[in-house]
């Protein structure tokens, strides 16, 4: 009975200390904030069965602030398994209304044995109220269980393999205190039996959800630095490309193409063109390259000791084979031909 009593108490600091540990995080989520509040409350509960039998009826007051225990960690759930919009007003009204039931329960047993008022209509009401919160009760079990469940057909390998140790512990915290309890001799069930079955559930759900919160927290930190090493490499890469191209004046080169550059730098040209939409906000590489040959262009036209040369000659100085590619393109960009580019100027 002492070992049982030691455990119980083990649990309520487990669960304190669990509060503590996510309340006070730099990087606290509605995630840490949820399961903090399934703590504490779970704490209250245990307080409460703790001291039944040193502070009765007064552990009734103690039984008050355990009011979210099944309904605090349906919360947690829907912020552990859902990226967005997890908790809403509906569920907390929802969570609201158990609690309150809850509280209201233990009140009704507190003024029952400290005035040994034993009314008709106060049993028929704790008899109401027993019920009603052992619906509820059960049925955010079920919605707890539902969160957990409804990830497994789309899921990731590893957001399954989560998903499979949270079930397996709720599973097996629940079969513990409400199967396995009730299949238990009545004297054993009504004694120390049944406790033992609950401070097991509380230490196995307890730890397995805080251990997969870490898990997960360490997936997400794992996703995020390679993301950040993904990012850092295309800005190397972007650099790479811009040195060839605009110092290395690569783009006058007229059969300039993404796959020569791709094996120049030894990568797939995939990547090349990425980075161009990413880096340069090109359409493509050909795209690129033509805008940057028709600046080029653009300013030999504007060269006052270059106004003799003809519109193939730029072309060619430009990187374009001939003088029909180089006035499509020159046009494209510009909505004049060279000629009438190069006459603009000189009538301005």
């Amino acid at each position: 009975m002492e070992l049982l009593k030691i455990l119980q108490l083990m649990v309520v600091f487990l669960c304190i200390g669990l509060a503590i540990i996510h309340f006070k995080r730099r990087d606290k989520h509605d995630l840490h904030l949820a399961f903090a509040f399934f703590c504490a409350s779970s704490s209250m509960h245990m307080a409460y069965v703790f001291s039944a039998e040193y502070c009765s009826p007064y552990h009734h007051l103690i039984g008050i602030f355990g009011f979210a225990t099944c309904s605090g960690y349906w919360l947690f759930a829907r912020t552990f398994f859902r990226k967005s919009n997890a908790i809403n007003q509906h569920h907390l009204l929802f969570v609201g209304l158990l609690g309150a039931l809850l509280v209201l329960r233990h009140l009704l047993r507190f003024a029952e044995k400290m005035w040994l008022a034993n009314t008709e209509w106060l049993t028929v009401t704790n008899t109401i109220l027993s019920e009603a919160i052992t619906i509820l009760s059960s049925g955010m079990l079920i919605l707890a269980f539902w969160e957990g469940y409804r990830v497994l057909k789309h899921a990731t390998a590893i957001l399954r393999k989560i998903s499979i140790v949270y079930l397996s512990s709720l599973i097996t915290g629940i079969v513990s205190v409400m199967l396995i309890a009730a299949a238990l001799p009545r004297d054993l069930s009504e004694g120390v039996g049944r406790d033992w079955l609950v401070v097991f559930a509380y230490t196995l759900i307890l730890s397995i959800s805080h251990v997969l919160i870490h898990f997960r927290q360490f997936q997400i930190g794992k996703k995020l630095r390679e993301s950040n090493s993904v990012t850092q490499e295309e800005t190397n890469l972007a650099e790479h490309i811009q040195t060839l191209l605009i110092e290395d004046k690569r783009f006058l080169e007229p059969n300039l193409r993404v796959a020569g550059i791709a094996r120049e730098l030894d990568v797939p040209e995939y990547r090349i063109r990425t980075i161009m939409q990413n880096h340069f906000s090109a359409k493509n590489f050909n795209h690129y390259i033509n805008q940057m040959r028709v600046e080029h262009a653009k300013s030999i036209l504007s060269a006052p000791d270059k106004q003799d040369w003809s519109v193939l000659v730029v072309g060619i100085e430009s990187g374009f084979s001939s003088a029909a590619p180089f006035t499509r393109v020159f046009k494209e960009f510009t909505g004049l031909t060279p000629g009438q580019y190069r006459k603009q100027l000189s009538a301005n």
